[in-house]
C-alpha cells in the first residue's frame, strides 16, 4: 500500500494521523466520499451500474489541516479483508460505506464478510450511508423487517452511523457532512484510548496487588513463627509445666489456624488485630 494518491505523498511520520479505512461493495460511494471531503476530485470515482470498481488497490488522501488520512479501498472482497487486515492498526477507524436508497445482494454479502471476517474491529467501526437525504432517524433504515443483515451490522457497531450526502446543495451542507465525519471518526478513536488506558490501569493495580499480597504473606511467614517460638521459650522459663503445655497448645492452634487463612482472612486478622496498616 505504498501508493498516497493523487493528494500527493507525505513522510512516513504522519503515520502518527488518524486514519479512517472506506471499505464496502462497489458502486456504495467510497470514492465520492473522500472527494467530498477534500474538496476536489482527487479520488476516480465509479457508479453502482458499473460491473467494475474504478478503485483497483488501496490509496491514502490527507485531509488538509485535519490531521486525518483517508484510506479508498476496491470493493470488498476476501483479498481486500486479508490485505485489509495486514495494514490496519489499532489506532485506525474503519467506516463501513453502504448506499442507503438501495441494498442489493451484493450489499448483503459484504456485510455478511464484515460481520464475519472483521469481528474483532466492530469496537473501531461505524456506518457510513451515503445517498440518505430522505432519512429522518434510524428507524427509517437499521430495523429488522428492512434488513435483517445491515441490522445485524448496525447493532455489532454499537447503532453508530452518519448520513453523508455527496450531492449537496450547498457548501454548508457539505461541511455539516464532513463535520459530522469527523467527529464520529474522532469520537471512536477517543472512547478506544480511553478503554486501553483503562485496562493498562487495571492491570498495573492488579499487578501491584499481587505484589502487595506477596509481601505480606512472606512477612507473616517470617514473623510468626519467630513470634509463636519466642512465646514458647517465655513461657520455658516462667510458667508451671502444666500452664507450659498448655500454651503451647493454644500457640500451635493459632499457628495453624494462621498457615489456612485466606489472603482476606489475614488482611482483616492484621487490620482488627495488630492494627498493622495495609497499604
Amino acid at each position: 500500500m505504498e501508493d498516497w494518491g493523487t493528494s500527493g505523498a507525505f513522510p512516513s511520520k504522519t503515520y502518527t494521523r488518524l486514519r479512517v479505512f472506506f471499505i464496502g461493495p462497489r458502486g456504495a460511494g467510497k470514492s465520492a466520499t473522500i472527494n467530498t471531503i477534500i474538496g476536489r476530485d482527487v479520488a476516480e470515482s465509479t457508479s453502482s451500474l458499473r460491473k467494475e470498481s474504478t478503485t483497483k488497490k488501496m490509496n491514502k488522501y490527507l485531509v488538509e489541516n485535519q490531521n486525518v488520512v483517508l484510506v479508498d479501498t476496491p470493493a470488498l472482497q476476501k483479498s481486500i479483508i486479508k490485505e485489509l487486515k495486514k495494514e490496519f492498526r489499532k489506532s485506525d477507524i474503519l467506516a463501513f460505506v453502504i448506499a442507503a436508497q438501495r441494498l442489493q445482494m451484493e450489499d448483503e454479502t459484504c456485510i455478511l464478510m464484515v460481520l464475519k471476517d472483521l469481528k474483532y474491529l466492530h469496537s473501531r467501526s461505524f456506518i457510513l450511508l451515503t445517498r440518505g437525504s430522505n432519512i429522518v432517524d434510524d428507524s427509517n433504515v437499521f430495523n429488522p423487517e428492512s434488513n435483517k443483515e445491515l441490522y445485524r451490522l448496525y447493532e455489532a457497531v454499537e447503532k453508530r452511523y452518519v448520513v453523508f450526502e455527496n450531492r449537496n446543495k450547498t457548501e454548508k451542507e457539505r461541511k455539516l457532512c464532513i463535520d459530522k465525519f469527523l467527529s464520529m471518526s474522532r469520537e471512536i478513536s477517543f472512547n478506544e484510548e480511553i478503554k486501553i488506558e483503562t485496562l493498562r490501569d487495571s492491570k498495573v493495580s492488579g499487578r501491584n496487588i499481587i505484589i502487595q499480597s506477596i509481601s505480606w504473606t512472606v512477612i507473616a511467614l517470617a514473623i510468626v513463627p519467630i513470634f509463636i517460638s519466642s512465646a514458647k521459650n517465655v513461657l520455658r522459663s516462667v510458667a508451671t509445666n502444666d500452664l507450659y503445655t498448655t500454651c503451647c497448645c493454644h500457640l500451635s492452634l493459632i499457628y495453624d489456624g494462621f498457615q489456612s487463612m485466606t489472603w482476606n482472612d489475614f488482611q482483616n486478622f492484621l487490620i482488627s488485630g495488630l492494627y498493622v496498616p495495609i497499604f
